[in-house]
């Protein structure tokens, strides 16, 4: 079965590029989340820190905030709020940040989602939702939510806001504003650029 998959880019220089094209949409593993996972966790301070798994709280020093419950993990450091409820979610937030990974009053099914953030940033990911990666970094936001396998990425003072959508990749920096709905879509926002999208409609606007 064939649909409609939108590729968009915002370059840094020069004429905003526009790019809609007819495909096969197809399902894609992030490779780089062990990476961010790792580099999350190398940023905790271990004079404030807070880890919830599973509902039991296992450490707490300084005034970081971890709550968790299923077999879920959630990690907070340096002033920070983690979050993580369902089955096989992780939340790790750093450096005056919060990260959830799935909110506890949600009981729609939110499982294997992961929300990293760090440096005075915030994100959501699932709620409800399933699969999603949500990493935001340097003062961004980044929300993804009743959608499932969407990877989405924000930094410096960047945001994202994706919703009913599924297996997108998304990403904006330096500025960058992205607010988007579809499925098996890649998104790209550089040096202030902003798309708005909607599956249901054209673009309403997409500049550099």
């Amino acid at each position: 079965m064939k649909k409609m998959e939108l590729a968009a880019v915002t370059m840094c220089a020069g004429a905003p590029l526009r790019a809609l094209g007819v495909g096969t949409a197809t399902a894609w593993a992030d490779t780089n989340t062990a990476t961010d996972t790792i580099n999350a966790l190398q940023r905790i301070d271990p004079n404030d820190v807070a880890i919830s798994f599973s509902g039991i709280p296992l450490v707490k020093t300084g005034n970081s905030t971890a709550d968790s419950s299923g077999p879920s993990l959630a990690i907070a450091s340096n002033n920070s709020r983690a979050y993580a409820h369902g089955v096989g979610n992780l939340a790790i937030a750093t450096n005056n940040s919060s990260a959830a990974a799935n909110f506890p009053y949600h009981y729609e099914p939110s499982d294997l989602n992961t929300a990293i953030a760090d440096n005075n940033s915030g994100l959501i990911a699932g709620a409800p939702g399933n699969g999603n990666t949500a990493i935001a970094r340097n003062g961004s936001t980044a929300v993804v939510i009743y959608g499932d396998f969407n990877t989405v990425r924000a930094t410096n003072n960047s945001d994202v806001y994706i919703t009913t959508a599924n297996t997108n990749t998304v990403t904006a920096s330096d500025g960058s504003n992205v607010e988007f709905s579809g499925d098996a879509n890649t998104v790209t926002a550089r040096c202030g650029g902003s798309v708005l999208y909607n599956s249901d409609a054209d673009f309403r606007g997409l500049s550099a």
